[in-house]
């Protein structure tokens, strides 16, 4: 369940992060060129940010995390079906000795009472 939030919550926070630096953009632009010399703009910025976003952010590497992610999910699955399963086995073996068992002591009071009549 872990490994299901902590992606969630972390792609929330950067939406939420790139929502706030969208919405300053407009103040951002006003910003006049004398007070950044000799510093990176903030659009170069930007865009480096987005660059080591994208190696970061690889089909590759998002494939693989959600097939370990969905091999982890479908272990579990499976672990817990198998006991459930172990589970309904032994209860079902447990009925049935406790059936035969009230089968044979059912005959036998049967057959005391046929002795019973015919005397």
């Amino acid at each position: 369940m872990l490994n299901i939030v902590l992606p969630i919550l972390s792609v929330l926070s950067f939406i939420a992060g790139f929502y706030i630096i969208f919405k300053k953009i407009p103040v951002i632009k006003n910003i006049p060129p004398e007070s950044v010399q000799n510093r990176e703009t903030f659009f170069a910025f930007l865009k480096r940010i987005l660059k080591s976003a994208i190696s970061v952010f690889h089909p590759k590497k998002i494939k693989m995390y959600t097939l370990i992610v969905v091999e982890k999910i479908l272990s579990r699955f499976k672990l817990t079906t198998l006991k459930i399963h172990k589970t309904i086995e032994l209860l079902s073996k447990d009925i049935k000795r406790k059936s035969q068992q009230e089968k044979w002591e059912n005959q036998w009071f049967s057959y005391k009472n046929k002795d019973k009549n015919k005397k």
